[in-house]
């Protein structure tokens, strides 16, 4: 199998994103349009499954595997993360989510599983308080609709200079880091300003939470299922991260558009630097061997109950609800 195929490509880059671009002028014009009109109850999730797809693009410009040139994904993924409300150092700190991912003894001080943090014997310890303020936080009502605003608009903007101020292993000197909040929150601002003058403001913010909830709940399914791939230091590696540690989710053939490829993340976690717009064929042709028949299949009732797996359970190795650690 040659790997060369599987590479980015000029005329598959362009070609994906004038599509692209064409679909998210068409559905931000309808939203205008349609404004004051029951239509809009359409228009605004459209415009917010596009506005996934777009920081889909941009995470693929983080790994620079969108374009074959580096400037070219910092470019686009500096121009798209103001239009999906992320700086483009937040790939930086990315990149060691694909070095750490089920690494619970990770040397980079990396949360091994960045949706569930907590395990069975840390929640045990937990006062009353503690455990109520946790069981209302995690409700995936309240957590996929408030997590992704509070990481993405807030966190990322401050925790990458914290940490690279105290000296965190990041490639990106402090200076890069700066420049690239700085550039995206004057973009955030223009681009909030101007679509506030066409009287779209909430229907804008509404379909970013729309977009970004979504995208959290993929996420999530994308290494929150069981059985987990949590292993010590020494037992990690970057294949079965991939193979184990992250799930292949079928999505139906009306979404795949907007996901983009994200869905075989398995593909992803083994080899960053395959385009989402090139991951199925990669896929389809490693499933003709051997190297996908453990691979964790998703379907999406699966991914609707993975919403409620909140705690880590070291004792038995697997991920479970708040109703399962109530009966322990």
């Amino acid at each position: 199998m040659k790997n060369s195929q599987f590479k980015p490509s000029y005329y598959e880059a362009f070609t994906n994103l004038i599509n692209h671009l064409t679909v998210y002028t068409c559905s931000l014009f309808a939203t205008w349009y349609f404004k004051e009109s029951y239509i809009s109850f359409l228009t605004i999730p459209m415009l917010g499954l596009i506005s996934m797809r777009s920081f889909i693009i941009f995470h693929d410009c983080g790994h620079n595997s969108y374009f074959p040139n580096k400037k070219l994904n910092y470019l686009l993924g500096s121009l798209l993360g103001m239009f999906v409300f992320t700086p483009y150092c937040w790939s930086y700190s990315h990149s060691n989510h694909h070095l750490t991912s089920g690494d619970k003894e990770n040397k980079l001080n990396h949360e091994y599983n960045e949706t569930v943090t907590t395990t069975l014997k840390q929640y045990k310890l937990f006062t009353p308080f503690q455990k109520y303020l946790f069981n209302v936080g995690r409700s995936p009502y309240i957590f996929f609709l408030v997590a992704p605003i509070i990481k993405f608009f807030i966190i990322n903007r401050i925790e990458i200079l914290i940490k690279k101020y105290n000296n965190h292993p990041y490639k990106q000197n402090i200076y890069v880091i700066l420049f690239d909040i700085i550039v995206n929150n004057i973009g955030l601002y223009i681009l909030l300003y101007n679509v506030n003058q066409y009287n779209i403001l909430y229907h804008y913010l509404c379909s970013k939470s729309i977009g970004s909830s979504l995208g959290f709940m993929i996420f999530h399914n994308q290494h929150t299922f069981n059985t987990p791939y949590v292993v010590t230091h020494k037992e990690w590696n970057k294949k079965l991260s991939g193979l184990c540690g992250s799930s292949f989710i079928r999505v139906p053939w009306y979404l795949k558009y907007f996901t983009l490829g994200i869905e075989y993340h398995h593909i992803h976690h083994m080899n960053a630097s395959v385009p989402g717009y090139k991951i199925h064929k990669l896929h389809e042709a490693l499933s003709k061997t051997n190297d996908l028949d453990d691979i964790n299949c998703l379907t999406m009732a699966k991914c609707y109950h993975n919403l409620w797996l909140v705690l880590y359970d070291e004792c038995n190795n697997k991920y479970i609800t708040l109703d399962e650690c109530n009966n322990k």
